[in-house]
């Protein structure tokens, strides 16, 4: 049987080859990968297309799809490993990989339409067990079940979309076997009316940033499954990625004051925050992630930068006088003209006080970054520090004067800090007035 899908492709660069060629597309939940058919042994497209420009570009920049027994979409599909010619008993061929794939093919029941299932990382999963209880077996001991926590079994709604954490069990159970293992799975089931593909996947990405903010790790999808009534999209993510990623969960609810449950924020109105907002939300809650993951001065910057990011752009003040400029002009130079020394310097004075007298209507600015923290309700030090001593730490590390800060200081402040880009983020996302003032010491 045959475990692949068959493509005709193109090489956008016809220096590496300008035929068509027959390729094999292998999907699975581990990898995504393409054999490209070449069975003329002189053929050097291996090594033409890896000296190539761009190998490890995207797909779409180094190929054309010709042919294709199934939809496909790989937009940002990238290319990120390459094996040189290989033989089997029927072709020669050589193998590029791919990060993700959308495979497109038909709903020919009409089962499930507008409905659909995203599967999330370890982390994701860490986050999907909040919403449950323990696996119990007290009424029938051949039965094992779990439950929804108490107010846990709601959709949340946004935009046209409706979801909801849950877990999804698999078995190894066989014949014979005395016993059978169950492995669960976090996920996010959901239904969804008049949305495509693109605002489908978006509108997955950003739950998975607002699950990833609210317990401080990174949530990401693996695969997403969902039907339409005419096809089912299955979607995988398989980008290897060498970095390990913090999982140890921190809950943001005790910077509110009702110290909110997820299921109590879910039901808020975040995503209208969020949207609005999208691109500086996303990069914040990016930065407190990656924060955890790196030495303690890269922290201090990433976390101080979400305060940049949110900087206000203000329009300065005037002050208001009942009468216009020139006269003030005129009359702070009758006044101030007697005090010079010397008479002959009375044009130039009188000059240099016509150019000061346009600024003097000017109201001083405030500190942009200070008022960032006030207008989103962020007093630093709650959080045990000052914005003028966490602005000077921060000149000090970017000044490359990183030896004056003790490290035990500069872990403390990174720890303020990063409470203090949580109750920014809150902030934005509307939760200003129910920040939390008071912490235990």
């Amino acid at each position: 049987m045959e475990n692949y899908y068959c493509l005709d492709l193109k090489f956008k660069d016809e220096k590496i080859s300008d035929k068509e060629h027959h390729a094999h597309l292998f999907v699975s939940d581990k990898e995504i990968y393409i054999q490209i058919i070449e069975n003329d042994i002189t053929s050097r497209i291996d090594a033409y297309y890896s000296n190539s420009e761009n190998p490890l570009g995207l797909f779409e920049e180094n190929f054309y799809i010709i042919d294709s027994k199934v939809s496909l979409i790989l937009d940002k599909s990238r290319i990120y490993k390459v094996l040189s010619f290989q033989t089997n008993k029927q072709y020669r061929y050589f193998t590029i990989w791919l990060t993700n794939i959308c495979i497109i093919k038909d709903n020919t029941y009409k089962e499930n339409i507008n409905s659909g299932i995203a599967f999330l990382n370890k982390n994701g999963l860490q986050v999907v067990n909040e919403f449950y209880s323990f696996f119990t077996n007290r009424s029938n001991k051949n039965i094992f079940s779990i439950s929804r926590m108490d107010g846990m079994s709601n959709f949340y709604k946004i935009d046209n979309m409706s979801f909801r954490p849950e877990l999804e069990y698999t078995s190894n159970e066989h014949r014979g076997s005395e016993e059978f293992t169950v492995k669960k799975k976090g996920t996010i089931n959901f239904k969804f009316e008049n949305i495509d593909y693109e605002e489908i996947k978006h509108h997955i990405e950003i739950i998975c940033n607002l699950f990833s903010f609210f317990f401080n790790v990174r949530v990401t999808m693996e695969k997403l499954i969902f039907r339409t009534e005419k096809d089912i999209y299955i979607f995988r993510d398989t980008e290897p990625n060498n970095q390990t990623y913090v999982s140890d969960m921190e809950t943001v609810s005790i910077f509110l004051k009702k110290n909110n449950r997820i299921e109590n924020f879910l039901k808020k109105k975040w995503y209208l925050k969020y949207n609005q907002n999208e691109k500086k939300i996303s990069k914040a809650i990016d930065n407190i992630l990656h924060s955890r993951e790196v030495d303690f001065s890269s922290a201090f910057l990433l976390l101080f930068n979400i305060i940049e990011i949110f900087n206000i752009n203000q329009k300065q003040e005037k002050f208001a006088f009942n009468t216009d400029k020139k006269s003030i002009s005129d009359q702070i130079y009758k006044t101030l003209k007697n005090y010079l020394v010397a008479r002959n310097d009375q044009m130039e004075f009188e000059k240099k006080i016509r150019g000061i007298s346009d600024k003097l209507e000017f109201k001083p600015f405030k500190s942009p970054l200070e008022e960032t923290l006030r207008i989103n309700n962020v007093d630093p030090q709650i959080f045990g520090y000052s914005f003028a001593k966490l602005k000077k730490t921060r000149d000090a590390i970017t000044h490359g004067s990183l030896n004056s800060i003790k490290p035990d200081l500069l872990q403390q402040q990174v720890y303020c800090l990063r409470k203090i880009a949580i109750c920014i983020v809150l902030s934005q996302l509307g939760f200003k007035n129910d920040l939390n003032k008071e912490f235990p010491e």
